[in-house]
């Protein structure tokens, strides 16, 4: 029995062989109907996804409005009296307002957002009043 021959009785060979051209793989169908799936769920979630770097860079402006409020209330409790805070850069707004630690009410520090949809949030630095301008994302009532 030669190699040929010998490779052609091999029941892996057979089976090989046996087989018709096509049998294996996805068909078009299958394929166009899962593409279909996929683009059905994108257009479901996109809509959640899209204002979520606007949320992220809203609540990194009200987080550095209260850190720098405990800031200055720790270093006028340590008796520290020329203590001032730095801004960070945050992508999407801007903060204004006095950065040094007052000693009366009346001083605002402001984060104002690069995006309508999203309030302007202010912080007293020497009473911790918090209030905003503008609707949604936790702005009720001129307060978050």
């Amino acid at each position: 029995m030669s190699l040929l021959q010998a490779y052609l009785h091999n029941p892996r060979t057979r089976l090989a062989l046996s087989r018709k051209p096509g049998e294996k793989g996805f068909s078009l169908i299958e394929l166009v109907v899962v593409i279909a799936v996929l683009a059905v769920l994108v257009v479901i979630a996109l809509p959640n996804f899209q204002g979520v770097t606007d949320d992220a860079a809203a609540s990194a402006g009200k987080k550095y409005l209260v850190d720098a409020f405990t800031e200055c209330t720790v270093a006028r409790t340590r008796g520290i009296t020329n203590f001032s805070v730095t801004p960070p850069t945050i992508n999407g707004g801007t903060i204004s307002g006095s950065t040094s630690c007052p000693t009366g009410s009346g001083n605002l520090l402001t984060y104002t957002p690069n995006l309508a949809s999203i309030p302007t949030f202010r912080i007293d630095m020497y009473l911790g009043t918090k209030t905003c301008t503008g609707t949604g994302y936790n702005c009720i009532a001129g307060k978050w």
